[in-house]
């Protein structure tokens, strides 16, 4: 299998106006609340809303921000069609084989566009997570924030997340390492059907982890905030 090429934080004119003539077009603008104001650079987790959620913070979030995302998507044609036919499309929206296979065909043309235009990090489930932690630090370090959406959507994207993956929370120890600063997370819920994005209010993994709280327990919390901001701002 390849790899990803080597992530590379630009402008790229081109997509700057596809983003803006062919992206609006089809993602709407929604109600976006944001409860606190934001301090950069910061951290985003958020629910993925299938691939809405992505590309709605691309074009709306307040701020500008690098994106993690599954490193097939990054790497050539072949990887990334059977990434969206076998993971995204059959096991996570649970569509068809023939149906999932037309789409893939089509989409991974022009993915690789849209995921590069969008500052994607390539993300991965196993040692290699450390190169992409050292690539968001560096990427923090220049004053952009880091865009993270950690549910487990192996059985599918749920409205309410039942768990969160603590990667979020190992870049902010690793940024607190190098720098002695301890990032703000806001919680981020979208709704595709409401037409409703929320940003909420922040909270600081190392002050959680003096509190005696490890990894999986602040993802637990982050995870929660962004349900409970489904709850209190998008259904109410």
């Amino acid at each position: 299998m390849t790899q990803p090429k080597p992530f590379k934080l630009k402008r790229r004119p081109v997509f700057a106006i596809f983003r803006a003539l062919i992206m609006r077009t089809f993602y709407r603008k929604p109600q976006v609340t944001v409860l606190e104001k934001i301090q950069q650079p910061c951290i985003f987790v958020s629910n993925h809303d299938a691939k809405r959620g992505p590309v709605v913070a691309e074009l709306y979030l307040p701020v500008r921000t690098a994106k993690w995302g599954a490193y097939q998507m990054l790497c050539d044609y072949n990887t990334r069609r059977k990434y969206l036919r076998d993971i995204f499309y059959m096991k996570k929206q649970g569509m068809g084989r023939k149906l999932a296979s037309f789409k893939a065909f089509f989409e991974a043309f022009f993915s690789l566009f849209i995921y590069r235009g969008m500052n994607f990090l390539p993300t991965y489930t196993d040692a290699r997570l450390t190169k992409t932690i050292n690539e968001s630090v560096e990427v923090l370090k220049s004053g952009m924030s880091v865009f993270i959406f950690p549910e487990d959507s192996d059985g599918g994207y749920r409205e309410v997340m039942q768990k969160f993956f603590p990667g979020f929370v190992m870049l902010a120890e690793a940024y607190y390492r190098k720098t002695g600063t301890d990032l703000p997370i806001y919680p981020v819920y979208y709704h595709a059907k409401r037409k409703k994005m929320v940003i909420g209010r922040p909270r600081f993994a190392h002050k959680l982890k003096e509190e005696g709280l490890d990894r999986n327990a602040i993802a637990e919390i982050l995870k929660d905030d962004v349900n409970s901001l489904l709850f209190d701002y998008i259904k109410n």
